[in-house]
Parts: structure tokens; C-alpha cells; sequence
């Protein structure tokens, strides 16, 4: 995952937690296909928003005054 995304090694950890997010978000054998979140919480989750690992995105900045800009790319 890390590898393909291009993305430095620094962000190992990141990507850990990514992975195990993912895997308690998709169905299981041993939950008879329900998932790990929907065991714990009784809700499906939602994966709507979910992007690929290492996509750009927008970050807000909440300093700044009215002319600067209030966004980053990241």
C-alpha cells in the first residue's frame, strides 16, 4: 500500500493504521459477513468517503487573515 501510493517510508505507521481501519470496516467469516464495527457498534459502516491511500487532498487553515488563503494542498 505504501509502496504503490509513492509515499515516503516515514509514513509506516500511517499506513498500519489505515489497514487495520480498513479491515474492521469489510465483512469477515467469522462474524458470519458482517464486520467488526458492526459487532461492536450494531451500525454498517459507511464507506461513501473512502479514497484511495496517498490521494491529494485539501487541508483548512484556520489562520490567516482574509486575503491569504484558507486551503493546502497536502
Amino acid at each position: 500500500m505504501l509502496h504503490e501510493s509513492g509515499l515516503p517510508c516515514t509514513l509506516w505507521g500511517e499506513a498500519v493504521c489505515h489497514a487495520i481501519w480498513l479491515k474492521n470496516q469489510t465483512p469477515t467469516k467469522a462474524l458470519e459477513g458482517g464486520t467488526p464495527l458492526e459487532a461492536a457498534t450494531g451500525k454498517k459502516p459507511d464507506l461513501c468517503c473512502l479514497r484511495p491511500w496517498g490521494s491529494r487532498v485539501w487541508v483548512h487553515i484556520d489562520n490567516g487573515s482574509k486575503l491569504d488563503s484558507w486551503v493546502a494542498e497536502g
